[in-house]
């Protein structure tokens, strides 16, 4: 009896793990991601080419004592939830981008293409800025768990990059990339450290005579 008490729960177990991670992939799957190509590298990483996204960004620090009352994440929340000029809702995106300026606690949505290409409707916190980011070339790595891995990712890229051959561009920080939210368990969370290089040269092959 207690044999198939303990296989049931075993079984109920199982099909709890298998919708989790159903719902993981659903949750990463049901989101709008920046457009980018992509090539691995032999030592362990992404070249990853990014065309020019739109963006809306906030600090940790603002100047208004009402902005400060809310975390970056609900300023950026409010906006997409039609605090903005036009009342206009907009769908959340993946991933959520830290430092993406190179400012100190920066956080950025990215705004869908489609509302971008209508034009994104302005804030109207003064916390918060909507921009236009260049394309950029990045290495970028995968790492799991907490946000306190941040630094041991992002040296450990640095590693990769130099072992390459490949060429760090000058007073770059590293960004960071965060595509599920709070409630899933922390070791199956999808996180990226991307540094921007300096794109590699194309080799042209000239004919031998």
């Amino acid at each position: 009896m207690n044999k198939k008490i303990n296989l049931s729960i075993i079984s109920i177990m199982l099909a709890g793990s298998a919708l989790g991670f159903a719902g993981i992939k659903l949750t990463r799957g049901g989101y709008e991601s920046p457009e980018y190509t992509s090539k691995k590298h032999a030592n362990g990483f992404e070249i990853r080419s990014y065309s020019s996204m739109t963006i809306v960004s906030t600090i940790k620090k603002v100047s208004s004592k009402k902005d400060e009352r809310d975390s970056r994440f609900m300023r950026l929340f409010r906006y997409i939830d039609k605090s903005n000029d036009k009342s206009q809702k907009i769908d959340m995106t993946t991933p959520v981008f830290m430092g993406m300026e190179g400012k100190e606690g920066e956080m950025s949505f990215v705004i869908p293409k489609k509302v971008a290409d209508e034009g994104a409707p302005a804030p109207v916190s003064n916390s918060l800025q909507v921009k236009e980011t260049k394309p950029i070339t990045f290495a970028a790595m995968r790492f799991r768990g907490k946000s306190s891995k941040e630094s041991s990712a992002a040296k450990e890229l640095v590693k990769k990059i130099n072992s390459a051959g490949l060429e760090i561009e000058k007073n770059t920080k590293p960004i960071f990339a965060y595509y599920d939210p709070p409630w899933i368990p922390v070791f199956l969370r999808k996180n990226e450290v991307l540094i921007k290089i300096v794109e590699p040269k194309k080799k042209n092959k000239t004919n031998k005579k």
